[in-house]
């Protein structure tokens, strides 16, 4: 691993790389309810970077005057417009605040090694949790045990400049959830000709739940798609069908079917119905290795 020193720039805790000083903004974006953890992950990320905390929670307004408050109508795409507006570093930094690092000190400059030496344009660490549960063998190894994927979760991750300079803006009145967001980075990413990579040396923990409806988050997503200019959206329907040529786990049939009948969007369906037939298809040996192993 390489090694990275910590100093202080005018806009505060910045990395150095070789010399030259990288500057990571870390965003935690918290809700209302008991399983998030934000001034915990403030206070771990403070020791490395610059952080700030995007919050829906009005009750933590008082307690916490220095977040950034949105108010308790803000669900994640009004947070990422509102990180994105206020990100002027190098590198942007994603976490939701129902996640648990380990090991950031070791990441955080392997993140930045990656970005610089091999092209890396996302970067993330795996997660106990994930609906990108991948078959490592499929998947295009980059160095150690840093492997190419077609997207990864957007829940823990980090974005160049570059990428998250060029990625279109997200309509919230469309895709409040911001289901389809890492797929959207994803592709900007690839055609800057930058990798998007998951780094298996680093695991961290996340809740097996979700706050919100699926079904509710599928139907934005639908929309988000209709909404998207014709190329955009041809190149995230690739990387989705090429994410589950590699992935482990799809959508349940049950999940599948209960939300086809509340869809009405013909293209809602196409992508439900098409999840659904990859279910068999693409099911692996029960003796592969995933990348839990």
């Amino acid at each position: 691993m390489c090694s990275a020193a910590k100093s202080q720039s005018e806009h505060g805790y910045a990395l150095s790389l070789r010399g030259i000083s990288v500057r990571i903004q870390a965003f935690i974006f918290n809700w209302p309810g008991k399983k998030q953890h934000a001034t915990k992950l403030e206070a771990m990320f403070r020791q490395h970077c610059e952080v700030m905390v995007i919050n829906s929670d009005d009750s933590l307004r008082a307690r916490h005057p220095h977040w950034h408050h949105i108010g308790n109508d803000g669900y994640f795409t009004d947070q990422w417009n509102a990180a994105i507006e206020r990100f002027d570093a190098d590198v942007f930094l994603h976490i939701q605040a129902d996640i648990w690092p380990t090991q950031l000190g070791r990441m955080l400059p392997e993140c930045l090694r990656y970005m610089s030496n091999f092209g890396v344009g996302v970067y993330a660490p795996n997660l106990d949790f994930t609906a990108h549960v991948f078959r490592r063998e499929s998947l295009v190894r980059v160095n150690d045990a840093v492997y190419e994927v077609p997207a990864t979760d957007n829940s823990f991750w980090a974005i160049t400049s570059e990428v998250i300079r060029d990625t279109p803006a997200i309509d919230p009145e469309i895709n409040r959830l911001g289901w389809g967001t890492d797929y959207l980075v994803s592709v900007v990413a690839r055609r800057k000709g930058r990798k998007v990579v998951r780094d298996y040396r680093f695991t961290a923990g996340h809740l097996k739940s979700r706050g919100y409806s699926s079904a509710k988050a599928w139907r934005q997503f639908t929309e988000f798609m209709e909404s998207l200019d014709p190329t955009l959206r041809d190149e995230i329907n690739a990387l989705v069908m090429e994410r589950d040529r590699v992935v482990l786990n799809t959508l349940s049939r049950t999940f599948v079917e209960r939300a086809i009948r509340d869809l009405n969007s013909s293209l809602a369906r196409a992508l439900l119905i098409f999840q659904s037939r990859l279910e068999s298809a693409i099911r692996p040996r029960s003796k592969e290795p995933t990348d839990s192993d």
